[in-house]
């Protein structure tokens, strides 16, 4: 434990006297959360009635379910992009954590994000098949509930209520993804270019090798940018408010919502930055725990051929 507590406070100086880590560690952030509390600030998140109405006209819909496919696919096509960013923004960080010469071909650069775009793709299958339970289930337990009698208390908690053990199953889905994929992308240095299922397999049994430990730095870089994502919502919110004010009461260009929207951009933007230093931080403690797991390596081997 001291040792796990030991590493995470050297890729916090890491992270922390390393500015250049920074900007593509942003990259890969704000691809996929950092947009999160922008849009969450901005928009007027539905409420009950707007699902209700949106699940209805979708279902209700004479070009029902073509309209629910192409819903689908727009997501999908969407993340894939997002996955993409993410990939060359984690890249990027990997080199300069590995101190690789800048001068160096981008062909290694390349090589390396394709090996973690196929990583998140396979990581993140299992998140993606339990949220797709847990929506459908969902889906059910809401039209069950809203048709049902009122029994008393929120129909939307009962729903969430019902369907608590699925979202357990995402939340583990999405931990254990998280340590999948950085096993794999830190194989390479161990495996001298190994095949890229030489690296999954590998990745599999650092996984195997230490759980637990690999799990809680999971856990816990997913509880850092969890606690990130809230403060920056409710950051962002605040500043907002008296820029929705204005537009809505139609005050767009006759008042100071002009500077208050450059404000909240520029705000945004310092931000994104800061979660690109947080998720450094997080790719430099993976670095280090899995490092460490490497220089156990040998001695696992030496012990197996004694044996």
């Amino acid at each position: 434990m001291h040792a796990w507590l030991a590493r995470a406070g050297v890729a916090a100086r890491l992270a922390a006297d390393h500015g250049e880590l920074w900007v593509p560690a942003a990259l890969a952030w704000v691809a996929f959360l950092g947009w999160l509390p922008f849009v969450l600030a901005v928009a007027r998140p539905p409420n009950e009635g707007d699902l209700t109405v949106f699940g209805a006209g979708l279902a209700t819909s004479g070009d029902w379910p073509v309209n629910a496919i192409r819903l689908a696919a727009g997501l999908v096509v969407l993340a894939l992009i997002a996955n993409t960013l993410v990939a060359v923004g984690e890249a990027g960080l990997l080199r300069l954590l590995d101190r690789r010469p800048a001068g160096q071909s981008g062909a290694a650069l390349l090589a390396t994000a394709r090996r973690l775009w196929v990583a998140q793709l396979v990581g993140s299958l299992p998140a993606f098949a339990a949220l797709l339970a847990l929506l459908t289930a969902g889906i059910a337990a809401a039209v069950g509930e809203l048709q049902s009698p009122d029994i008393g208390g929120s129909a939307w908690m009962r729903v969430a209520v019902r369907v608590a053990p699925l979202g357990v199953t995402v939340l583990v889905a999405v931990v254990a993804g998280q340590a999948f994929v950085a096993a794999v992308a830190r194989r390479p240095r161990r495996d001298g270019g190994a095949p890229r299922g030489h690296a999954f397999a590998g990745a599999l049994r650092d996984l195997a090798r230490r759980p637990l430990a690999l799990l809680a730095v999971a856990l816990a870089s997913l509880g850092l940018h969890l606690a990130y994502l809230a403060v920056s919502l409710l950051l962002l919110r605040v500043l907002w408010a008296p820029i929705g004010e204005a537009l809505a009461n139609g005050r767009a260009t006759t008042s100071a919502a002009p500077l208050l929207l450059v404000g909240f951009v520029a705000i945004w933007l310092c931000l994104v930055l800061v979660g690109g230093a947080l998720h450094a931080f997080v790719a430099a403690w993976w670095s280090l725990e899995l490092g460490a797991d490497a220089r156990e390596e040998p001695s696992n081997r030496e012990e197996t051929a004694t044996t």
